[in-house]
């Protein structure tokens, strides 16, 4: 299936399903698809992401499915972060995929005057500036987080959070659609076109995967794949995207990954990797039998040791690293930022 009868599919389902919920207003894409060419193949392993915009939602929620050999992604989100140009423009998560279109359905003509108007700003320097500022914030939180964690394992998560959000720090600065599965790439990519790619070396210094061969890669995504495929069974106890495991979505998860490390991203594809492996576990501790619980706890605690997070030191000294290279970061995103020239802002 191509890119353009996978939109179709989408807009059939919105229209079938999304529209039917309560206080719908509207419903568009967001993610890689809107850079994709209509006529291109969409793998087998990518999902579609958009948003089904409602009035009066008190706490987005997720859910994934499978509609006709497609993996569909979406949100039902509140319409107030849509109230207006300015709310889409200074949000990272909104900016890009509406200024890029991909309106599936706008009942009330609202999306379509919102994607002329943020497409005609998107560049401009203000609002590159007030995305930065949101990443910076998140960023600032995620620091704030793996200060306080209790234990080493715990620090995963915020750590690997701040490389996440500083990726999309750089890509807001790059006029580039932030990502997640290849955000380290992403990353790498920026940092590379700014003549500043000794900071993704120390990045993957500070994610601890910066000694990793494709074997153990691809070892850790063996483990990866056996934890979702047990949390799939297992999972009752809500916990961190349980949504994604599902039969469905299993290539999403693996064969993304392994996309990757094909393609020599195999240290870029540990973040990933990682994620997973410990969300899938945190299923498997709530719901599994004992002995499914002590094997995949003895797999996670060989990945923390693995990272180099072994002892509560070991956080510290990371959490020292990763504010170092915060500011660091924030300086290049900075310079790029002062070099769009005033006329396109302010």
């Amino acid at each position: 299936m191509n890119v353009g009868q996978a939109i179709t599919c989408v807009q059939e389902w919105v229209t079938e399903q999304g529209a039917q919920i309560h206080g719908f207003r509207g419903a568009h894409l967001m993610g890689s698809i809107l850079s994709m060419p209509q006529d291109a193949s969409i793998p087998a392993y990518t999902d579609i992401d958009f948003n089904i915009v409602c009035e009066g939602v008190r706490e987005t929620t997720t859910y994934d499915i499978a509609y006709k050999g497609l993996i569909l992604e979406y949100s039902v989100v509140d319409a107030e972060p849509y109230r207006s140009p300015e709310a889409v423009l200074s949000n990272p998560e909104l900016a890009s995929n509406l200024a890029a279109g991909g309106i599936l359905a706008d009942p009330l003509g609202l999306f379509a005057s919102l994607h002329q108007a943020v497409a005609a700003q998107y560049a401009l320097r203000r609002w590159v500036q007030a995305r930065c500022d949101y990443e910076r914030r998140v960023v600032a939180q995620a620091l704030d987080g793996l200060r306080q964690v209790g234990s080493p394992s715990e620090a995963i998560w915020p750590l690997f959070g701040a490389a996440l959000y500083l990726s999309g720090l750089l890509a807001e600065a790059s006029l580039k659609r932030p990502t997640h599965r290849r955000s380290m790439v992403l990353m790498r990519d920026v940092l590379r076109e700014q003549g500043r790619e000794d900071l993704h070396d120390v990045t993957l210094r500070l994610l601890g995967v910066a000694h990793m061969d494709r074997r153990q890669v691809e070892a850790y995504l063996d483990d990866c794949a056996a934890a979702f495929d047990c949390a799939t069974v297992v999972t009752r106890t809500p916990v961190m995207f349980q949504f994604k495991f599902q039969p469905h979505v299993r290539p999403y998860i693996i064969e993304g990954a392994r996309e990757m490390i094909d393609q020599g991203c195999h240290r870029e594809a540990m973040f990933w990797i990682s994620g997973f492996l410990m969300f899938a576990n945190a299923a498997i501790q709530a719901d599994a039998p004992a002995t499914e619980r002590l094997l995949f706890q003895a797999r996670v605690d060989g990945l923390v040791a693995d990272l180099g997070l072994g002892t509560s030191a070991d956080v510290r000294a990371r959490a020292a690293a990763a504010q170092d290279l915060a500011e660091a970061i924030f300086g290049v995103a900075d310079e790029m930022i002062d070099r769009i020239p005033s006329e396109r802002g302010f």
